[in-house]
């Protein structure tokens, strides 16, 4: 494939996102599903999946299921220009087991989907994503970062990123988001001794636009010039690489991904109509290609979301669906060396 029609393929990618958030594309990542598909012990709630600035109320939350969640915590700000311009609070939802850990425990920062416009951490599928990890044992930090409608100014370390991207409002706020996660890494390490955490033991994940997002912090940063954490793991549900590489360093947004990098997790519906399949393609066969561990599911008909894709409910490995190979996977990445 020549470089130019891999980078078409990118933009397209890129506007049917946004699209896909303004009214079209799945209504997994929009609106709750029917019961059926929602993930275990998860309630169907229309109103907080439609919401994008549903919040729980702030303060410790025992969970019936061991868990332990505390809502509403500040890890930053952030500068908007919409409605007007200011700084807003970044906020993050701390799912951890319940009692007292023996040792520090790792920690993913969760991040969710809706095209950059919408939706918020509280979705109820990143809260079972959530809670699966800390039944698991790790310490889950559910964010919430700058929306497209808030018209986000990512900071100046995001310049070379903003700059490599097309432009438009949702490359900006695709900037954005990859910002406020790494504010987010930011206030974990300098916060690891009072959470009980081991920042040396960290993951990304997310879904859709979370999962671009995770796939930009745990792949593209190095080579635009920018710094971000040691990370173990990038789960990546139906994600995938925008950012080209920067000139004479490859032709697609896979290249990006090198040797040493972070363990991959991928799950992917081949008849993804938001996010082309192809992305998570490319990803998987750079991984696999330089020696990054790698687990990719691609689900045969599977749609964009958790939903359409099967995530919860479809068998991928045995009796595993796709939810418990993540965890697994995880799990796995985590473990102290």
């Amino acid at each position: 494939m020549v470089p130019h029609r891999r980078w078409r393929i990118t933009a397209a990618a890129c506007a049917l996102l946004l699209a896909a958030a303004c009214g079209g594309g799945s209504a997994d990542e929009r609106t709750a599903p029917p019961a059926a598909e929602t993930g275990p012990g998860a309630v169907a709630d229309p109103a907080a999946e439609a919401d994008p600035g549903a919040e729980t109320d702030p303060g410790g939350v025992a969970d019936p299921g061991g868990v332990a969640v505390e809502t509403g915590i500040e890890y930053g700000r952030g500068e908007v220009r919409a409605p007007g311009e200011d700084t807003v609070p970044l906020l993050l939802d701390l799912y951890r087991p319940a009692g007292e850990a023996e040792e520090d425990l790792p920690v993913v920062i969760l991040i969710h989907g809706g095209g950059f416009t919408g939706l918020s951490r509280t979705n109820p599928h990143i809260v079972d994503v959530a809670r699966g990890l800390a039944e698991r044992g790790i310490v889950v930090a559910s964010i919430d970062y700058r929306l497209a409608g808030q018209d986000p100014v990512p900071s100046a370390r995001l310049g070379p990123l903003v700059e490599a991207l097309p432009a438009g409002g949702v490359s900006v706020a695709m900037a954005a988001a990859v910002d406020d996660t790494l504010t987010a890494a930011d206030f974990l390490a300098g916060h690891a001794g009072d959470l009980g955490i081991d920042p040396g033991r960290l993951g990304v994940a997310g879904s859709s636009a979370g999962a671009i997002t995770a796939d930009h912090v745990g792949y593209a940063l190095d080579d635009h010039g920018i710094d971000g954490p040691e990370i173990a793991f990038v789960g990546s549900l139906w994600g995938g690489i925008f950012v080209p590489p920067p000139a004479g360093m490859g032709r697609a947004g896979a290249e990006q991904l090198g040797a040493g990098e972070p363990a991959l997790f991928v799950v992917h519906g081949d008849a993804d109509d938001v996010v082309p399949v192809q992305l998570d393609d490319e990803l998987v066969a750079r991984a696999r290609a330089v020696g990054v561990p790698s687990e990719y599911h691609r689900m045969p008909g599977g749609g964009h979301g958790y939903g359409p894709s099967g995530f919860f409910t479809r068998p991928v490995d045995g009796q595993q669906t796709a939810y418990d190979r993540l965890l697994d996977f995880a799990e796995q990445a985590l473990a102290r060396r």
